[in-house]
């Protein structure tokens, strides 16, 4: 390293320390003579970020001889000889990298050859192969991790006209284990980064917050902006008005019901998310109950959760008298007028009081981890209805990754017409959109589709979540202009098949993408599956 190096590596290095906070994992993996490393490329400043986590050795980048020799930057690109490549004449950028490696240096490519533009690793390209064979090095994959939604990066479809998420941003970098030249191969690479940045993900502090701690901050953000519109009646609610309606509801259920668990019985409405929500900052267990699935199989639910406790509302019990209902139910319509005094204190304080003030006087835990945040049933298909617990890491786990997938826009809105007993509806369309704050357009039946797509029409909805099922029913009484606002249709809870994907793109001009377990077509076209949500079996 040469003088001028190392006093721009003096000067630069407390900065950026201040600015970033970087946790490297398997520094004890790198080769201590050169070798090659390949990183996922996420924000314009990655190369400063690797350097941070291996400070004691420097990286020689190949960059593009464009960018190289733009006069801004190319003074400091000389000094920290970074190596310039020319795609259609890569010749004496190989031979260069060759030397720096047989030097001992550490040379850096970044395969994917272009930014991510949707936060997710992109196709490799084979240039790297090259430089490793020539000049017989180590291959390093390594994983960037949580630069996605900096400001350097372009989650929000633009670069760096952001706000920083916190200061210092914290990353965490992880260094996998060498791979010999002739083993680094495309498949080989992507799948070592893949299971690296698994690694970080699983990690990251983030996922054993409380369930009810990421809808509180989310509902914090944007706080006068509509949460949630209801599709029967058109009546909307602002997302502090319905923070402080939960909370005042949460009050009630701590001071009246040492129940563990509270069934709710509702179709996807406001009524329902307030109260999963009220339940969730009550330090409770939402239980939404299948009212379709008639009477036995309900009792079997009600007995096997413990359910004492119901929360619905007096229009809907009349439309399901069958219902086995428990000991106490408490009607929506008739318990809230009740509670106006203390949802205005609460409305007043989820406006004034500092995110960190309303979680403690709330009484929400710090942790949420793997304990119980949502109990569902199966349909009871093959017997008797089975309980599936979803714990609070399982839930924050895939709103993240569906964050990190979707990449919301500010004006983006989402149709709920999912049932919230469903492990979908309740993913996507109840908590997604309370702690991402995404509007969304409730409506009580997904199988009315004559009535839903008028609401994407009247409300200029993006985002359609569906089952291949109901997407049947758009193709028979949709017409065309009424999606055209969509922006992505995403189907989940069945396999999708391929003539409707066909049918419904001819006719609506609308790209179908299957988000259906690890292989699902909306993973890897976005360049990642989903993961699966661990689940285990309820009582």
């Amino acid at each position: 390293m040469s003088a001028t190096e190392r006093l721009l590596h003096a000067i630069a290095g407390p900065i950026l320390r201040c600015l970033y906070r970087v946790t490297a994992h398997g520094l004890e993996h790198l080769p201590r003579g050169g070798f090659l490393l390949l990183p996922n490329h996420i924000t314009w400043i990655d190369a400063l970020v690797l350097q941070l986590a291996c400070p004691h050795r420097p990286i020689r980048y190949i960059i593009d001889e464009e960018f190289y020799r733009k006069p801004l930057l190319h003074p400091f690109l000389r000094i920290v000889r970074c190596i310039p490549i020319d795609i259609r004449h890569s010749h004496s950028a190989v031979r260069a990298a060759t030397k720096r490696i047989a030097e001992g240096e550490i040379v850096c490519l970044f395969p994917e050859g272009q930014l991510e533009r949707a936060g997710t690793l992109l196709r490799l390209r084979r240039g790297y192969e090259l430089i490793a064979r020539h000049a017989n090095a180590p291959v390093v994959p390594v994983w960037l991790d949580r630069l996605w939604g900096s400001i350097f990066s372009f989650q929000g479809g633009r670069f760096f006209t952001k706000w920083p998420k916190e200061i210092p941003y914290r990353v965490s970098v992880a260094f996998g284990k060498p791979l010999e030249a002739r083993a680094a191969d495309i498949a080989t690479v992507r799948e070592e980064l893949l299971k690296l940045g698994e690694f970080c993900y699983r990690r990251r502090p983030a996922l054993d917050r409380h369930l009810a701690e990421d809808c509180v901050r989310g509902l914090k953000r944007r706080r006068f902006s509509t949460a949630v519109v209801d599709g029967t009646d058109n009546t909307a609610l602002a997302r502090a008005k319905l923070l402080g309606a939960a909370a005042a509801l949460s009050r009630f259920l701590r001071r009246n019901f040492p129940d563990e668990r509270i069934a709710i019985v509702l179709p996807a409405s406001k009524g329902s998310m307030l109260a999963n929500l009220a339940v969730t900052l009550a330090g409770k267990v939402p239980v939404n109950l299948n009212f379709t699935m008639g009477r036995a199989a309900n009792e079997s639910c009600c007995k096997r959760a413990e359910l004492r406790v119901a929360i619905s509302a007096s229009q809907f019990m009349d439309r399901v008298k069958d219902f086995p209902w428990p000991q106490r139910v408490l009607k929506l319509d008739e318990l809230m007028p009740r509670l106006k005094p203390q949802i205005l204190l609460w409305w007043l304080m989820s406006i004034l009081c500092p995110t960190f003030a309303l979680l403690r006087l709330l009484e929400i835990p710090k942790n949420g981890g793997h304990a119980e945040a949502v109990l569902l049933f199966t349909s009871g298909s093959t017997g008797e209805p089975k309980g599936v617990v979803l714990s609070h890491r399982n839930i924050v786990g895939n709103v993240s990754q569906f964050r990190d997938l979707l990449d919301a826009k500010r004006d983006d809105a989402i149709l709920g017409s999912l049932p919230f007993f469903h492990s979908f509806g309740c993913t996507v369309t109840l908590w997604y959109p309370l702690i991402e704050g995404v509007r969304i357009v409730t409506y009580p039946n997904p199988l009315e589709v004559a009535k839903t797509a008028a609401l994407v029409a009247r409300y200029r909805l993006t985002l359609l979540l569906a089952t291949p099922t109901f997407l049947r029913g758009y193709l028979r009484r949709a017409e065309p202009h009424q999606l055209r606002s969509l922006r992505l249709v995403i189907t989940g809870a069945e396999k999708l098949p391929l003539d409707l994907a066909k049918a419904f793109r001819e006719r609506f001009e609308q790209r179908v993408f299957e988000g259906y377990g690890e292989s699902s077509r909306f993973g890897r076209q976005n360049g990642a599956g989903h993961r699966r949500r661990d689940s285990r079996a309820g009582n």
